[in-house]
């Protein structure tokens, strides 16, 4: 969804917008519905305040288990949208604080409604997904999910090397308590 820039009236103007969402553009597969509320700045010419709130009801893979689960989360973002034109000038000039990274650029006149919510999507997925805080992931010897089988894996020894950073969790490590 594009919107021409000239033709938001002074009053601002509400965006409807529903986005499918793919694994080859996110990493997750479902859908992005909410609103966004576009308001010109004054007296900045070509400024536009943009305001959403947006629900992404979507799939997921669990990067401990490799399960699919559903991972719905809510989007409420403020950004600013300047045209292409303004970073090129400014480029030299200075580097973007923090303040500024809530910016988003358009050109030709034309903001990409659409563009701009996927942004933020990709912008509030977690590094890694996992189904529940709880999910034990998979066997590093077999693979077996955790979760739903207990693994029969011989237990290896553990590494005699380590031996001294066990005693020191268990907080039996006396040189520690010494020091």
């Amino acid at each position: 969804m594009r919107i021409h820039v000239k033709d938001i009236p002074e009053e601002g103007q509400d965006a409807a917008v529903e986005i499918p969402l793919t694994k080859g553009r996110t990493s997750m597969e479902g859908r992005l519905k909410g609103t966004v509320n576009l308001r010109l700045v004054a007296g900045v010419a070509g400024e536009v305040m943009a305001s959403a709130e947006a629900v992404v009801d979507a799939r997921s893979t669990c990067s401990r288990c490799l399960e699919e689960f559903d991972n719905g989360f809510k989007i409420d973002v403020s950004m600013v949208c300047v045209p292409v034109s303004e970073l090129e000038a400014e480029v030299d000039a200075r580097q973007l604080s923090g303040d500024e990274l809530d910016l988003h650029f358009y050109e030709d006149g034309l903001l990409d409604i659409s563009r701009m919510m996927e942004e933020q999507v990709i912008l509030n997925i977690p590094m890694q997904t996992v189904c529940s805080p709880q999910c034990r992931g998979l066997c590093p010897s077999c693979g077996a999910n955790l979760n739903t089988v207990p693994c029969e894996c011989a237990k290896r020894p553990v590494d005699a090397r380590f031996h001294v950073l066990k005693d020191f969790m268990k907080g039996t490590n006396n040189k520690s308590k010494g020091a």
